[in-house]
């Protein structure tokens, strides 16, 4: 029965990990199509700000929206102190540097070694399955439990 239980909250994390990828992605596009009308093609020191703008918006649209799915509904934490979600929030985000590292490496790996078209998308598609799959691991261990 244990098992089964797991088995279903990993499946609900990874289905929630692919709406926060869609969240991500969406808000990077409205971005992009709001300061393109608004300001144009604005560049520093010849960098794309609008692109670090929609990238950065994206990341925390989707990251916020998973923190909060994982927290109260994966995990079935209530509402507690200020203080042990801020924590929560620290260590979450940490694990999810590490596991992005792994879906980045993945992809640039899958870019170098092989030669087949789009296989940089295979190789993320196959790094955010490990990368997620160790995020849930590690949350269910280290992040949301009665320990922290």
């Amino acid at each position: 029965m244990e098992r089964r239980i797991k088995i279903r909250q990993y499946l609900l994390y990874m289905f929630f990990a692919g709406i926060a990828i869609c969240i991500n992605l969406f808000t990077q596009m409205l971005v992009k199509k709001s300061l393109v009308n608004f300001a144009g093609g604005v560049k520093y020191h010849g960098y794309d700000l609008i692109y670090w703008i929609q990238l950065i918006s994206g990341t925390i649209a989707g990251f916020v929206f998973k923190f909060i799915v994982d927290k109260f509904y994966i995990f079935g934490e209530k509402f507690g102190s200020l203080q042990r979600t801020a924590g929560q929030f620290f260590l979450y985000t940490c694990f999810a540097v590490f596991t992005t590292m792994i879906f980045w490496g993945t992809e640039t790996l899958f870019r170098f070694v092989f030669s087949f078209e789009n296989r940089e998308i295979l190789g993320g598609l196959i790094g955010l399955i490990i990368g997620y799959t160790t995020k849930y691991l590690l949350d269910r261990k280290w992040v949301f439990t009665r320990r922290y």
